[in-house]
């Protein structure tokens, strides 16, 4: 994960950690934990996630993604994307560099193998888009001292060199939180899946798929950090045609940006 220099702390910077466990069909699949650190102007966010339970009797599939770039007025943009995933014997990595949306420079290692009915990623695919973990991020604007939300009033392109796919999010309601270090209220925000290019896994039929079948029922909770303006997933819950996925918050912790570099 990026490393940053003693900054000047306010209201808007420190370090959010948090942990996550994900189930399918309500069996323990894996470990996930997320660390954001915001500075000025300036972000860097890492997963690392690894399978958990009798899975791992079946797996041993581990790995991280991070995400560097600015945030300004709610929004994330990557200027660098990494993924480095682990399966046995067989290993996946990325390395992306852009510029406003853009991707200038792209390493997927080994490369991209695609079948025939799999839409290849071309150049047009590669503008305007966000790497899928700047993408679950989201800030609280401030206009005239009030925040701005919209955690739910966004439409994104989205590509991690493996697979090109956009994403609306659209508002379906609030709840509340009794984790400690949130604000307590929620965001429920439905998001639509529509694949576009690239390992989409099903091909034609995937490509095709309406975006109401149940591949694309995914919904996603936010919740805001009490001591940052800043949006993290509380839970995601998606119905797929093979059974339920459940990605649950189980630990939080936050620091201010001065308590952060004191330790």
């Amino acid at each position: 994960m990026a490393a940053f220099g003693a900054p000047s702390a306010s209201a808007a910077e420190g370090d959010v950690r948090a942990s996550y466990a994900v189930s399918f069909a309500g069996v323990p699949l894996a470990n996930v934990t997320l660390h954001v650190a915001l500075r000025g102007s300036t972000y860097a966010a890492q997963v690392d996630y690894q399978v958990s339970g009798a899975m791992r009797l079946l797996s041993n599939s581990a790995g991280m993604a991070s995400s560097n770039g600015t945030h300004k007025a709610g929004h994330f943009v990557p200027t660098e994307f990494d993924l480095d995933h682990r399966s046995g014997s067989s290993r996946q990595k990325v390395k992306l560099g852009m510029t406003d949306g853009v991707v200038k420079t792209m390493v997927v290692d080994p490369p991209l193998a695609l079948d025939s009915n799999q839409t290849p990623i071309e150049p047009k695919h590669l503008v305007a888009i966000a790497d899928p973990l700047s993408a679950l991020l989201m800030g609280a604007a401030k206009i005239e001292g009030r925040a701005q939300g919209g955690v739910c009033d966004r439409a994104l392109s989205i590509f991690d060199g493996l697979r090109r796919y956009d994403v609306k999010f659209e508002h379906q309601g609030t709840g509340t939180t009794a984790q400690k270090g949130l604000g307590g209220s929620t965001t429920i925000c439905r998001a639509v899946f529509k694949p576009v290019a690239g390992r989409i896994g099903e091909g034609d039929r995937a490509r095709s798929s309406s975006p109401n079948s149940n591949v694309d029922q995914i919904t996603i909770t936010f919740g805001r950090t009490s001591m940052m303006d800043l949006y993290i997933p509380v839970s995601i819950q998606a119905q797929t045609r093979l059974g339920a996925v459940s990605v649950l918050l189980t630990a939080f912790s936050a620091d201010s940006a001065r308590s952060a570099a004191s330790r």
